[in-house]
């Protein structure tokens, strides 16, 4: 291996000159802390060899340092040897540090005796009314079993005290608002005719937990359109500890999670809009979930999450921050986890991980740069800087002994700093993270510091310490051996072109409520041939409305794209002079497990909107679906894009059809665990239900030949 020396006189005349001024005593909010979840696949980290168990431990705990463990309240059927794994990993955590870290638990599910569907899961109600809180008679709280729930609840806090987890901050429901396959309860920001009340149900549990835990909330899935001020608003205040948010949209169309983390200002606006209101008290604010929703983890991530982090502690004014996977199966946010041979991601048999072990993965040391340094009760401090390119956020420790300063360069080039000067403390740490280079170094301590394009830098300061004379600073991150990937050529395929075709009979409404899809012809934008394409035109959650799907046929050639490309680029364009926002899905024999929401159709102009297609499996739908609250929309073309192989051939893998009703059969629940095991001829019945007795809801059942989701009624 060749390595470059590159001199310090060519690295000064490369990088531009920038500065920091920190004011510590300018002070904020207080720091309550930073960390990750622990929620599913505690199964798969409880079967790794002992020793990688406690590299593991060591690694995501002492190695992160964090203050806030996320769990789950698993304790729907009071039955405490289902959170045994819990209970052994947070025993870990506690064992290396203590009190320093807290434990946010959320729910996800009330018990399934509590819900018209008598299900956890959401899937199992045909209706919004299904998965929320059944009704009750005479309830102190309203028109539902809030007792009942508050109730649970303290119990759910007795055994797990008694277990030895006892929840520093309790959330009453992850994600309220969200309508999910698996695990969930609906509320509404108060009770309707149909859906239970979050603020009902929190004066509930209120009542039941006062002076046992602090109460955080609404959490609601993202802070666009107001969503988190619609729950807030209407809770007593007087009842709530903290107030809680994911971030899994932003709101003015930027709800793309994997999207966001390229482009993290998208939250700057929203965030702020929270603060200005609920962050000027003494109740904190934590983003207890966020991810970017992807299979792979990708470099520009560590830059994306630190990024975030920054905008939330400074407009944001969040006290904490919780991403969403600690850890989790082999391809994760931080910490990837594989027991062995076998295991299997999904229980779709593409992310079946075979050698034992963890991966750390570019996030966990984005997490690093703030959670190693920076305890909790310390206070965020201004600091400033003229660079357009440079982030910067700052935090005096909680007895004013040291300061860190966190320092994301988001350019294309490097940045040479001259060290913030604060007076009465000197620069004792340096620790950096390139993308595409070394992560987490050490590097030399001086009176400047070379900040690598697509870097993050921590210094830490101490109270008396002698500032360093050493005044050469260089590059230390950039990683020689470093190998570009290698980019396998791909093609585009084209699904409807109607700057080509007439052809708009393959459009189908799928409501009556629909008018037909027409073509058009007048000029708008230069385009002249669109498919004119009629929309609801109301709020499809609304029951009077409904969800109202047109439906596009594709071809047997499109069906063999949508199943081996990798994105949807849909030219479209809103109808109206507002943007629309379109929620895309595949249909007619596909297995699409989700709809791509909000993709935007500008009321502007013609808009380019990819749609990925991972969601899509290798039989590849049939159809499109196309649902909005939008009126209607324009589209000009839909085009395949990163498809392998060569002009219009599509390879394709399938996979031979094999009797395997006589084999061994395994069946796991989705949190990983093993739950029965037989022959699959004895797990099933002929409509593809479970047989053996257990709780209704989702499995995974996995033979040598197969993995197949399945249910039990």
């Amino acid at each position: 291996m060749k390595k470059y020396l590159i001199s310090t006189a060519l690295l000064a005349a490369s990088a531009y000159a920038a500065s920091v001024t920190v004011d510590p005593s300018a002070t904020a909010q207080k720091v309550t802390g930073f960390g990750g979840a622990s929620v599913y696949y505690q199964s798969w980290i409880k079967n790794l060899p002992a020793a990688d168990q406690e590299a593991l431990f060591d690694t995501a705990f002492t190695g992160l340092n964090i203050s806030l463990l996320r769990v789950g309240n698993w304790y729907q059927d009071e039955d405490i040897t289902k959170i045994q794994d819990d209970i052994d990993i947070v025993k870990a955590a506690k064992t290396r540090l203590g009190d320093h870290m807290k434990i946010q638990m959320s729910s996800w599910s009330a018990p399934a005796s509590l819900k018209p569907s008598n299900s956890l899961n959401g899937q199992d109600g045909h209706s919004k009314s299904d998965k929320t809180l059944k009704k009750a008679n005479g309830d102190a709280y309203g028109a539902y079993a809030y007792t009942d729930f508050a109730n649970w609840w303290k119990k759910s806090l007795e055994a797990y005290k008694a277990a030895g987890i006892s929840p520093d901050y309790v959330s009453i429901q992850n994600e309220p608002d969200m309508e999910a396959t698996y695990e969930e309860t609906l509320f509404e920001p108060t009770e309707t005719s149909e859906i239970a009340g979050y603020k009902e149900a929190l004066n509930a549990v209120y009542d039941a937990v006062k002076g046992q835990t602090k109460l955080i909330g609404p959490e609601p899935l993202g802070i666009g359109y107001s969503n988190f001020e619609k729950y807030a608003k209407e809770l007593d205040a007087t009842k709530l500890d903290g107030y809680s948010y994911h971030l899994y949209h932003a709101g003015d169309g930027n709800d793309n999670s994997g999207n966001n983390y390229l482009d993290p200002e998208n939250f700057r606006k929203p965030m702020k809009a929270i603060a200005d209101v609920y962050g000027k008290g003494d109740k904190p604010i934590i983003m207890t979930e966020f991810c970017p929703m992807l299979d792979e983890p990708r470099e520009k991530d560590m830059l994306g999450l630190a990024q975030i982090m920054q905008i939330g502690f400074t407009d944001g004014r969040l006290s904490g921050y919780i991403a969403w996977q600690l850890f989790w199966g082999y391809h994760s946010q931080m910490i990837g986890v594989c027991p062995g041979a076998g295991w299997d991601l999904d229980g779709s048999g593409k992310y079946v991980c075979d050698d034992a072990g963890f991966k750390i993965f570019p996030e966990y040391h984005a997490m690093r740069h703030y959670s190693k340094f920076v305890n909790p009760g310390a206070s965020v401090i201004a600091s400033t800087t003229a660079e357009a390119n440079l982030k910067t956020v700052a935090f005096l420790s909680a007895n004013s002994d040291s300061i860190t300063t966190v320092l994301i360069n988001t350019g294309s080039t490097a940045i040479q700093l001259d060290n913030p000067a604060i007076t009465g403390y000197g620069l004792v740490t340096a620790v950096q993270s390139k993308e595409n280079g070394l992560k987490s170094k050490n590097i030399s301590v001086a009176a400047c510091t070379v900040l690598p394009a697509r870097s993050i830098t921590t210094l830490v300061y101490k109270k008396g310490a002698a500032a360093s004379a050493v005044a050469t600073c260089k590059d230390e991150t950039s990683d020689a051996s470093y190998i570009e990937p290698v980019i396998v050529p791909t093609d585009d395929i084209v699904i409807v072109d109607y700057t080509t075709t007439t052809d708009v009979t393959t459009w189908q409404a799928m409501d009556d409520k629909l008018s037909a899809v027409t073509y058009g012809t007048t000029a708008i934008d230069g385009i002249t041939g669109y498919a004119s394409v009629p929309l609801a035109g109301c709020d499809q959650s609304e029951e009077s409305c409904g969800y109202q799907n047109q439906l596009l046929n594709i071809s047997t050639e499109g069906a063999k794209a949508l199943a081996s490309c990798a994105s949807l680029v849909i030219t479209m364009r809103s109808q109206g002079t507002s943007n629309a926002y379109v929620n895309v899905g595949g249909a007619a024999g596909g297995s699409w497990v989700d709809y791509e929401y909000g993709k935007l159709a500008s009321g502007s102009e013609w808009s380019e909107t990819k749609v990925s297609l991972k969601k899509e499996g290798e039989n590849g739908s049939t159809a499109l679906t196309f649902n909005s609250e939008s009126a209607g929309i324009y589209i000009a073309k839909i085009v395949a894009t990163g498809c392998t192989g060569t002009g219009s051939s599509i390879k394709m893998t399938r996979r031979s059809t094999i009797n395997d009703s006589k084999m061994q059969a395994y069946i796991f629940d989705m949190n990983g665990n093993l739950v029965w095991k037989g022959l699959k001829s004895e797990a099933l019945n002929d409509n593809g239900t479970l047989k053996p007795s257990m709780r209704q809801g989702a499995y995974i059942l996995k033979t040598k030949a197969n993995v197949q989701r399945v249910i039990k009624k």
